[in-house]
C-alpha cells in the first residue's frame, strides 16, 4: 500500500512538471503554430496587405534557397565524412571538397544577411525595429527552454561524469 501511494505521488509531481513545462512554453509563444505566430506578429506590427504578400514571398524564397544550400552542404560533409574514413586519403585529395563546403556555408551567410536586408526594405522603420525586438524575444525564450531542461538534467545527450 505504502508502494502504491508514493508510485500515485511520483505520477502525480510528473505530470505537475509536465504540464508546468509546457504552460511556459506556451507563454513564452513557442508551441503556438506558424500560422498564428504570424497573425500574431502581423497585428503588432501593424502591416498592410501588401507588406504581408511581399514578407510571404520573401519568406518562401529564402526558405527555398535554404533548404537547398543545406542539402548541399549534407551531401558534401557526408561525403567528406566517408572519404576521411579512407586511410588513404590525403588532405591535399579532400582540398577541393572542403572548398566547395567552406563556399556553400558562405553561400548560406549571405543568403541570410540577403534576408534580413529584403525584409528591412519592406517594412518601415519604426517596423523593422519592433520587428528585431520580437525576434531576440523569441531567441531568448528558445535558449530560456533548453538552458532549463539542461539545469533539470532532462537533456540526457550531456556528458554526466
Amino acid at each position: 500500500m505504502n508502494q502504491t501511494k508514493m508510485m500515485i505521488i511520483s505520477l502525480a509531481a510528473v505530470f505537475l512538471a509536465i504540464s508546468f513545462s509546457h504552460a511556459q512554453a506556451q507563454g513564452r509563444g513557442e508551441d503556438k503554430p506558424f500560422g498564428q505566430r504570424q497573425h500574431q506578429m502581423t497585428a503588432e506590427l501593424g502591416l498592410t496587405v501588401q507588406q504581408q504578400e511581399k514578407l510571404e514571398v520573401n519568406r518562401k524564397a529564402q526558405r527555398q534557397e535554404f533548404t537547398r544550400l543545406m542539402a548541399a552542404i549534407r551531401e558534401k560533409q557526408e561525403r567528406l565524412q566517408n572519404d576521411l574514413k579512407d586511410p588513404q586519403v590525403t588532405r591535399a585529395k579532400l582540398h577541393a571538397l572542403i572548398a566547395e563546403i567552406k563556399y556553400l556555408q558562405a553561400r548560406l551567410i549571405d543568403q541570410r544577411i540577403s534576408g534580413i536586408f529584403a525584409v528591412k526594405e519592406i517594412l518601415t522603420p519604426e517596423q523593422f525595429i519592433k520587428f528585431q525586438e520580437m525576434t531576440e524575444k523569441s531567441i531568448k525564450g528558445r535558449k530560456g527552454r533548453f538552458q532549463d531542461r539542461h539545469k533539470s538534467g532532462i537533456d540526457r545527450r550531456c556528458y554526466k561524469g
